[in-house]
């Protein structure tokens, strides 16, 4: 799977579970197929960063309802890969 792969899944995940807006994404194709993927989700900006090289995942979240500009983000998790289970997902949108 590339990111834009896991873009397409998240977005179906998403949409199963919640209401979101997507914030940016961000595809480097030429650096290891790196890149970032940005939704608003219940007032928290979510942000998946793909280290390509490394092959980690890494999900930060905003404190809620900042701006994405200038948001301060925190980690909420790290996965190997692109896959996360929409199990995984449901139950951290819904924690934090």
């Amino acid at each position: 799977m590339n990111f834009e792969d896991f873009k397409k899944d998240i977005e179906n995940k998403l949409a199963k579970n919640t209401d979101f807006e997507l914030q940016e994404f961000h595809f480097e194709a030429y650096n290891f197929g790196s890149g970032t993927l940005s939704y608003r989700i219940k007032g928290r900006n979510h942000k998946f960063t793909f280290d390509g090289r490394e092959n980690k995942l890494t999900w930060n979240v905003s404190k809620p309802h900042q701006k994405y500009s200038g948001a301060i983000f925190s980690e909420l998790l790290k996965f190997e890969g692109l896959i996360i289970e929409e199990e995984i997902l449901r139950k951290k949108i819904k924690s934090v």
